[in-house]
């Protein structure tokens, strides 16, 4: 089989992936939308009842109403008005001023038909009305524009694809689009089975804090954000505006430690340094280098994270007492397609690589390495 025929396989083999996980979380996406829209509108549904059945007096059949609404009724907006228009009450509305309420109602008849609220007299007839006009919770709203992130994703992607193999010499695309294809599934693997999560969740639990769920989802949008960043900047060149290099290590490291066995120790002894880099990209270096060390100790052992400076160089090592890397592999390990049973994953050591040269003007090598003691991995960024 030629080089061609190679790469179109791969090239397949690439985007059969990215689809598949596109069209896997679009389709949970879905699946949690309906699951939510199910819930709030059981939840007016309830609501519209009980201020019926205050309006016209039953007060004890009221009450049994009483506790759902104030525990699931914590999130949807809502707007009461009489039959002239005028507004009665409102819930969840974060700017509850009057030019902010009236344009909430237009937004709202666009979104769902209000909800008609019959007053009776005394003798069951309807001598007036209330509207009750809702809309989306923000946990909703949320997850709405999941697919929006995942679909910009997945054409940045291609993007990007396109951009690395055109640039790079023949001998590496055939290993560059194996690795892309490694690349991509760790990089959407996370937010796939989060959504997974959220769905199996939502359908277990009758009653579902959504606050929490709200700030949950609203991590894992910003996590796609993040992705779709990354991959923006590929093939472009990124601003190095960023200072806070100190924070953006923790800031990562922390969302990755509790994706690893707890027996893994994570140390970290960082300073405060002075240097402009760009977040976005430089967190897309400490996931992959952590992650690397990770693979190579497995289960049990300690990953020690350093940033300190010099009058010239600003310097991060990776230490960790995993397998080891064979002195003939120290520059290997960086290019496109290389990897070990214990250590490297295609592509992802590469981008490091080029985050770090091409556009912060840095250096990274293997400075040592010694089976199951230590092993360091060295950046550096001049001043």
């Amino acid at each position: 089989m030629n080089i061609s025929n190679i790469q179109k396989e791969l090239s397949w083999l690439t985007i059969s992936t990215l689809l598949v996980f596109t069209i896997s979380l679009v389709y949970f996406s879905n699946l949690i939308i309906e699951e939510i829209k199910e819930r709030e509108i059981k939840t007016i549904e309830k609501y519209s009842k009980f201020i019926e059945l205050v309006a016209n007096s039953e007060l004890e059949t009221a009450n049994y109403f009483v506790d759902d609404i104030l525990i699931e009724n914590n999130s949807i907006p809502i707007i009461v008005t009489n039959s002239d228009g005028k507004i009665i009450e409102y819930k969840n509305i974060s700017e509850p001023t009057e030019s902010n309420l009236s344009d909430q109602i237009k937004s709202m008849k666009k979104k769902y038909e209000p909800i008609k609220i019959n007053i009776l007299d005394s003798k069951r007839k309807e001598i007036d009305y209330q509207l009750i006009y809702y809309n989306n919770s923000k946990v909703l709203d949320l997850i709405i524009i999941a697919p929006y992130f995942v679909l910009t994703l997945t054409f940045l992607i291609l993007i990007s694809i396109y951009l690395i193999s055109y640039y790079s010499n023949k001998s590496e695309k055939d290993r560059l689009w194996t690795g892309l294809a490694k690349e991509t599934a760790h990089q959407l693997g996370t937010p796939l089975s989060s959504l997974i999560g959220w769905n199996e969740y939502l359908k277990s639990k009758n009653k579902v804090d959504k606050k929490y769920i709200s700030e949950e989802i609203d991590k894992d949008l910003n996590r796609l954000k993040t992705i779709t960043d990354r991959f923006s900047t590929i093939g472009s060149k990124p601003s190095l505006n960023d200072k806070g290099i100190k924070k953006s290590i923790i800031e990562s490291i922390d969302y990755l430690k509790k994706r690893v066995s707890p027996d893994l120790e994570t140390k970290l002894n960082l300073e405060e340094v002075n240097y402009n880099f760009n977040k976005q990209l430089f967190g897309w270096v400490i996931e992959n280098l952590y992650k690397n060390s990770v693979d190579a100790i497995g289960k049990n052992g300690t990953i020690e994270i350093k940033l300190y400076q010099n009058k010239y160089l600003v310097i991060i090592e990776f230490i960790d007492d995993g397998i080891g890397i064979n002195k003939s592999n120290f520059s290997k390990i960086f290019t496109p397609g290389f990897t070990t049973k214990k250590r490297g994953w295609g592509l992802g050591l590469t981008l490091v690589y080029r985050i770090i040269t091409d556009y912060h003007k840095g250096k990274i090598f293997v400075k040592n390495s010694i089976k199951n003691i230590k092993t360091t991995i060295r950046i550096e960024l001049k001043k």
